[in-house]
This record gives structure tokens, C-alpha cells and sequence, in this order.
């Protein structure tokens, strides 16, 4: 059994698919297994997972495209390691990620998460993604790609095959509400924010909320007061009609970009010299890679 499944749902990501492997197999922690989820591709994406000579591979290919979150569920059903790892295939990632979220496993936590750099399309720093704090009646909680957590846990709360996007907030509201987790205050994942903002993802990571934030309640995970349940679904509803308006006019949604707030991070961080270094080799290397399609 490896320690770590690291799970990456893929839908058209012939252009990724190699540079995410390259990210995986520059960690400094190797034992693991890549759990590879070909989510109805059209492209080349299964086709070059095969001709990757590792037995540590393991791909899953069907069709036809399904979304997020039957992606993601396949992925748990397929792992076998002690810990899942959430590793996008449009992510970049630190080489020590994996060995810093180890640690966390060997000190008895029952997830991990960290900062994220996040970066234009040329890969230039835009900021640091942190953690955002308890509010609304939510527990202190995270960005999904910086997760890994025990694999009994992931199973658990789990992920809704019904929904094709925002498939994440179940396990990212709800898994510091009665686990022990380690929130690393160093970034150890680099997000490409400017290739997926629209108004239309945004209307649909919404809808996606809305439905988990009831199934959250109903499962027990979310044991929210009802006033701030009704005070988060008002919130989520008015996000709701504010985007509905903003599709008549989609430029002006970009606009609302940089006003967005990135979570909490120490005071005074910055992003360390040798993770700058690192970012700069993957721009020279990937910055004019195109994005994949999203599942």
C-alpha cells in the first residue's frame, strides 16, 4: 500500500497531462500511486498516460464525460493508499509538498492543507492564498487543491457525482469541523486563477454551494445554528442574483477579480526565494501551455 493516492481527474488535458506528472515526480516524498481519472476525454490525455513508463500509474478511462465530482468520486474508489492527495492536472505544485503534508500524517493529523501562490497565464504572481477564518458559522477552512487527508476521512464526506463543478465545498467547509488538521503557513501550490473566470463558472460553483450547504446539513457534517444556516444560504442565494445580473454583461465580472479576498495569511509572508526560483523555471518552461478544458 503507498502512503499517498494522489488523485487527478483529467477532461481534455493532452496539453497538462505530462507537466503534471513532471510536478509529481520532482517530490522529494516517493511513495505514491497516481490515481489517474480520464473523465470522457476526446483528446490525447489517456493515450499519453499510457506511454508514461511508471508502475506507480494507475489510470481510469471511461466515457462519456461526467463532470467534477463522479471524477472525483471515481478517484477514491480507485486509490489504494493510506492518504489522498488532491492534484489537479492544471496545478502546479512544489517539490516538497508531499514530503510536508508526511509530516503532518507521522504527527497524527487527519488532513493537511497549505497556502497557494496564485498566478496570471504567464504565471506571474498575482498573491498568496491563505485560509479563511471562522465566519459566517463556518469552521476555519481552505482552497481544495492544497488538500490531503486520510483516506477512511475522504471517503466519508466524499464528493457529489451528481455535480459537473464547485464539487468542493462539502469537504472544505466541513473537515476542520471535527477533525485535527495541519494548516501549513507556506504556499506548496501555484493556481492559475486568470484561465477559468467567468460568469458562468461562477454561477455554477453557486448553484454547486448551494445544494452542499443543504446536503451538509442533512448529513450532520455541518452542525451550523439554524440562524447561521439561514444567514449562509441568504448569502449564497444573493451571490446568486448579483451573478445572474452580472451575465448580461459578463466583462464586468472580471472587474470583481482583484477585489476578491484570498484568505489570511501571516503577517509578512512571502513567498520564499526558492519557491520564487521554482516558479521561475516553470514559467520558462509552461507559461504559453494553453489550459485545458475543465470536467
Amino acid at each position: 500500500m503507498p502512503v499517498f493516492s494522489v488523485l487527478t481527474p483529467v477532461y481534455n488535458g493532452a496539453s497538462y497531462i505530462e507537466r503534471c506528472y513532471a510536478s509529481l515526480v520532482d517530490q522529494t516524498f516517493g511513495d505514491w500511486e497516481w490515481v489517474v481519472i480520464d473523465d470522457g476525454s476526446t483528446d490525447r490525455t489517456a493515450e499519453i498516460v499510457r506511454a508514461l513508463d511508471d508502475s506507480r500509474i494507475r489510470l481510469v478511462s471511461y466515457q462519456p464525460n461526467r463532470g467534477r465530482g463522479y471524477a472525483r468520486c471515481e478517484s477514491l474508489a480507485a486509490a489504494t493508499g493510506e492518504w489522498m492527495a488532491v492534484w489537479d492536472a492544471d496545478d502546479f505544485y512544489f517539490p516538497d509538498r508531499l514530503e510536508k503534508m508526511n509530516r503532518a500524517r507521522l504527527e497524527g493529523y487527519d488532513f493537511f492543507c497549505s497556502y497557494s501562490v496564485v498566478v496570471d497565464n504567464q504565471l506571474r504572481v498575482k498573491g498568496i492564498r491563505g485560509f479563511h477564518a471562522p465566519r459566517h458559522g463556518l469552521p476555519r477552512h481552505f482552497v481544495h487543491h492544497t488538500l490531503g487527508c486520510r483516506m477512511e476521512l475522504a471517503r466519508a464526506i466524499g464528493y457529489d457525482p451528481r455535480l459537473r463543478t464547485g464539487e468542493d465545498a462539502t469537504i472544505t467547509w466541513s473537515i476542520n469541523a471535527a477533525h485535527r488538521g495541519m494548516f501549513c503557513e507556506d504556499a506548496l501550490a501555484i493556481y492559475q486563477e486568470d484561465r477559468e473566470v467567468s460568469v458562468e463558472k461562477g454561477l455554477a460553483t453557486n448553484a454547486a454551494q448551494i445544494i452542499q450547504l443543504a446536503d451538509a446539513r442533512r448529513r450532520g457534517l455541518l452542525r451550523l445554528p439554524l440562524v447561521s444556516h439561514l444567514g449562509l444560504a441568504l448569502r449564497l442565494r444573493s451571490k446568486r442574483v448579483l451573478l445572474l445580473l452580472l451575465r448580461c454583461a459578463p466583462s464586468l465580472y472580471r472587474l470583481t477579480v482583484p477585489v476578491r479576498s484570498y484568505g489570511q495569511t501571516v503577517a509578512g509572508y512571502v513567498l520564499p526565494r526558492s519557491r520564487a526560483d521554482y516558479l521561475e523555471s516553470m514559467r520558462a518552461r509552461y507559461a504559453t501551455v494553453s489550459a485545458p478544458e475543465r470536467a
